[in-house]
């Protein structure tokens, strides 16, 4: 099956996943951070207090989800759904009536755990439990939910906050998911216990299978983290959110050094989404063909050369050819490392596997701007940082293929 043929087979579990990542956007810093100038000013932060602030709280939301994560693989999954909704409802709230630092601490774990957390990786592991054939495109369905937000919510985010004020943005938020999100998760999930999942088989069978085939043995965090393959897979997935991560936290930071214009970086993260979206459709048929384990060494490749592009000058021209680099990168990254941790493991305990590396990812995304934090105050350009990054990522994929040629020997 191609993606159109596909998704008319499946459409409610497909749009249940682009929907559940589209709305975990509320979670992530790139939303985040539009709500920064006025939270410092309401709580008289400095940057690098709420830099301090915005990282503990993700480090706590990591790791409560070690502990959350794995109960998808043991709880109805309509009452972990709503469980999950009912979350980064809550949390928006909590964030819109926070009237002292620490209740403004809790809102951002909060909507961190939920958004950055439960969210993608509920509709992640749901959507690779229920394909097997077409998991690759299945993913790559659902990731499409990440460009959608980067490229529908923070126009609209952005002109609420400065129409209506950052509390009532936040309000509406909250509005927006429980009249939108409650009601969809609900028909959705009514929907899949009548309907059977439909994929092809390599040999072009069209064939149907049980919304639910869970394959492989059962695993426990502590037996994951004792095989080499975790070791294999979690430096990757700690690179590719922390550098990530900061590139769109110091984004303003990166066109000024450069001499260009935050209109000019901002509209160039188009060029971001577009190859994100691209990637990401042209990443599933080569995960159901090939594997994603012979995809994942190369994931970061496309990424070390938009930071390799960034550090050639300063001509504007640049800026959008960097973001479109990365945004290869960011396309890869959900379908692949989603697909990886189901053919490695199977998809038994997925939820248990994925809350893991989640857990990995979500660290690094508290990490990667306390880091460059540092170097910058010690006056190391970003340049300088990217030089160094590069050197790590080309590192570490000759680390990863030597130890897959180790392990497949």
């Amino acid at each position: 099956m191609n993606y159109l043929q596909l998704f008319r087979a499946n459409p409610h579990i497909l749009s249940f996943g682009i929907v559940l990542v589209f709305f975990s956007s509320f979670g992530q810093t790139f939303i985040v951070s539009l709500y920064i100038p006025s939270l410092m000013e309401a709580f008289d932060l400095s940057s690098s207090g709420f830099s301090s602030l915005y990282a503990l709280a993700t480090l706590g939301s990591a790791a409560t989800l070690i502990f959350v994560g794995k109960k998808i693989d043991h709880v109805p999954l309509k009452h972990f759904v709503l469980f999950v909704v009912g979350g980064i409802f809550f949390a928006c709230l909590l964030l819109a009536v926070s009237w002292h630092v620490a209740v403004l601490f809790l809102g951002l774990y909060v909507v961190r755990f939920f958004g950055q957390g439960l969210l993608m990786h509920t509709a992640m592991t749901t959507m690779a439990r229920h394909f097997s054939h077409a998991r690759g495109k299945a993913l790559s369905i659902a990731a499409l939910g990440f460009p959608m937000g980067e490229a529908i919510l923070p126009v609209l985010v952005a002109s609420s906050i400065g129409l209506l004020g950052w509390r009532e943005t936040l309000v509406l938020s909250a509005l927006v998911i429980g009249a939108g999100l409650f009601p969809f998760s609900l028909l959705t999930l009514s929907r899949l216990k009548t309907k059977r999942v439909r994929e092809e088989r390599v040999g072009g069978r069209a064939v149907e299978s049980s919304v639910a085939v869970d394959t492989g043995r059962l695993w426990r965090q502590s037996q994951v983290v004792r095989t080499p393959w975790f070791y294999v897979f979690a430096p990757t997935v700690f690179l590719t959110g922390f550098i990530l991560t900061a590139l769109f936290f110091f984004q303003t930071f990166i066109a000024s050094e450069k001499g260009w214009s935050v209109e000019w970086m901002a509209g160039s993260i188009v060029a971001y989404a577009i190859a994100s979206i691209l990637m990401s459709m042209v990443a599933g048929p080569l995960i159901d063909r090939f594997s994603a384990r012979r995809l994942f060494p190369f994931m970061l490749l496309p990424l070390a050369g938009g930071l390799l592009v960034l550090s050639a000058g300063s001509h504007p021209l640049i800026a959008p050819a960097y973001w479109l680099l990365v945004g290869l990168t960011g396309g890869m990254n959900a379908p692949v490392t989603s697909s990886l941790y189901a053919e490695i493991f199977g998809t038994r305990s997925l939820g248990t596997v994925r809350s893991l590396f989640t857990f990995v990812m979500v660290v690094s995304t508290a990490l990667g701007p306390v880091v460059y934090s540092f170097f910058l105050e010690r006056d190391a350009g970003f340049d300088q940082i990217h030089t160094g990054v590069i050197a790590v990522v080309v590192v570490n994929m000759f680390f990863i293929l030597a130890r897959l040629h180790r392990l497949k020997s």
